[in-house]
């Protein structure tokens, strides 16, 4: 699950129809998709979609500078130019289907510090814990589209204390800025192996306690095949599990999460 306040389709749509009109003369300019984004802020309805998921005050501004921040910062900017540049031939649902910024936050995410991806998940967390059941078991399925996700958990985040939006959002912004240059961080093949063992231990440790232990045990098998209240119970248990962990173990747990 990625949280991140919406970008009205009208943004893709101008991106888009440069990069489409462009290449149907001659090469598209990098420099004019990065000066579209940056125009985006005053030509697309940013504010209202904010105020329309429940940001208000304070809460509000921050929402809209963090989009407008992040259209403007030209390592950013570059690469979602680049990115809609790649996709102007065949398609566009490179661009569409990950949005201008969940790419580059997934990328970056493993190398954040171990502080900051801890604190990113705990945000994430308590998300999950906030979905109903239906909508948090699709999450956890993968089922959830992402436009739909996004604002489902866009309202959660408007009622978060002004505090933790803003630590949240200063650690989205530094995971785009990180993924933008960089490609998704990888535990090597010994770490991979020995922090699974301690994911499961940890999840032994949560389950213990748990009356339905057996039954979450059986979801973990397919949670396709599970109803979404379950599959949403065995996500939060397992996020529970994870974050419960320490140190390194915890560090490594939290990339390994963050690996596509």
């Amino acid at each position: 699950m990625r949280i991140f306040p919406i970008i009205s389709a009208f943004c893709l749509i101008a991106i888009i129809a440069l990069g489409t009109a462009q290449a149907q003369e001659t090469t598209v300019r990098k420099s004019d998709v990065v000066r579209l984004l940056g125009e985006l802020p005053n030509l697309s309805p940013i504010r209202e979609d904010m105020e329309a998921l429940g940001f208000r005050g304070e809460k509000l501004e921050m929402a809209v500078d963090q989009i407008t921040r992040m259209l403007r910062d030209p390592v950013i900017a570059n690469n979602i130019a680049d990115r809609v540049i790649a996709a102007r031939d065949p398609s566009v649902q490179s661009v569409e289907s990950g949005g201008l910024f969940w790419p580059l936050v997934d990328r970056g995410l493993g190398h954040l510090t171990a502080r900051d991806i801890r604190y990113f998940y705990l945000v994430e967390q308590t998300m999950l814990k906030a979905l109903p059941h239906r909508l948090c078991g699709l999450t956890v399925k993968e089922r959830l589209p992402a436009e739909r996700l996004a604002k489902a958990t866009g309202s959660i985040a408007a009622r978060l204390n002004t505090p933790a939006l803003r630590e949240y959002y200063r650690i989205q912004f530094r995971a785009a800025q990180l993924g933008a240059t960089r490609d998704v961080a990888r535990l090597s093949m010994r770490d991979e192996a020995r922090i699974i063992v301690k994911i499961n231990e940890a999840l032994g440790r949560t389950l213990a306690d748990r009356d339905d232990a057996k039954a979450l045990m059986r979801a973990y098998e397919d949670l396709r095949r599970v109803s979404n209240r379950r599959a949403c119970i065995a996500g939060r248990v397992f996020m529970d599990a994870v974050l419960s962990m320490e140190g390194r173990d915890l560090h490594h747990a939290l990339i390994l999460l963050s690996t596509p």
